[in-house]
């Protein structure tokens, strides 16, 4: 099994870290029960573990919260415990690129560029990926959930769209932190930062798909877009700043008015589903003042978007 795509944790490590992460990935893809590493330090081990995990999807077969790490005479001693055997590993491995290769085939044409090469993933994972619902197996938190079984959470869905993105040679990194739902409750959160003609942004297809296929509420956002509901340190990841990539603005779905929502909502009414983007205060009052045609509005407070389904 092989997996080359980005290392953005790798890039943030030391060169004595980078030597350890890279004994620790040899080991990994052998199945090695026990790994001895010399000169390093416990403090630094689960930042480096992190790291591995979140930059290398292939490692799903790894239990990560059984990872025994102690401290021996020959420096600190690693204990893995894998949740599959070697051969069970490899023949989900094989039906994830199955799937992939089927994605590509029949999604990603010649000549294609990096952000319609995005929108395919986005609309194929939302198609093709279920919402896991508790209690959740170990597969719902790897790409076997998102690729083999076609149903996880969160973390499934990001490491599911990381590793599209490497297939499809953009960069793309997994973000961690808390999504605040639309109950105010707070839950702890997984998504992806990806980074296109020049604009790092961030995306979240869990959330989309939640919203039902066709949604981009949370496609290519800055920070201050995304951080209405979620909330991550900054300072780990790679800035996003406002972008001309985000779904509404390319579709020229942002109204600044009432009238503006109005024109968009008449250009739009013979479509089966459109959403729109409010850069102004509304209420259901004044969606029912719009025009809309008969159907169902569904609104995101935290981004302050209408969307439309017949």
């Amino acid at each position: 099994m092989n997996d080359s795509g980005a290392k953005y944790y790798y890039s943030r490590l030391t060169d004595d870290e980078k030597e350890i992460y890279a004994s620790i990935c040899k080991a990994l893809l052998n199945f090695e029960p026990v790994l001895t590493l010399r000169h390093a330090l416990m403090g630094n081990m689960q930042k480096i573990l992190n790291a591995v995990l979140f930059d290398n999807p292939v490692f799903f077969y790894l239990n990560r919260k059984r990872v025994a790490i102690s401290k021996s005479p020959f420096g600190l001693t690693l204990v893995f415990r894998y949740d599959y055997s070697r051969p069970d590993a490899e023949a989900m491995w094989q039906t994830a690129q199955k799937r992939l290769d089927q994605f590509m085939t029949m999604c990603i044409k010649p000549n294609m560029n990096s952000l319609a090469k995005q929108i395919e993933a986005h609309r194929w994972m939302q198609q093709n990926i279920k919402i896991a619902k508790a209690p959740y197996g170990r597969e719902c938190f790897s790409l076997v959930g998102a690729l083999v079984k076609g149903c996880c959470v969160c973390e499934g869905f990001a490491h599911g769209y990381k590793l599209i993105c490497d297939r499809m040679h953009i960069a793309s990194i997994i973000v961690t932190g808390t999504a605040i739902k639309e109950d105010g409750t707070r839950e702890a959160h997984a998504w992806n930062i990806t980074r296109i003609d020049g604009v790092t942004a961030h995306i979240d297809v869990t959330w989309d798909t939640i919203y039902g296929v066709g949604s981009y509420d949370y496609f290519n956002l800055s920070d201050d877009e995304i951080a209405a509901d979620h909330i991550y340190d900054r300072s780990i990841y790679p800035k996003c700043e406002e972008n001309n990539l985000n779904y509404f603005k390319l579709n020229k779905l942002v109204a600044y008015n009432k009238n503006e929502l109005c024109n968009i909502i008449a250009n739009n009414r013979q479509k089966e589903f459109f959403s729109v983007k409010l850069e102004f205060q509304c209420d259901t009052c004044l969606l029912a003042e719009c025009g809309f045609p008969p159907g169902k509005l569904r609104y995101n407070a935290a981004r302050n978007i209408v969307a439309f389904t017949k």
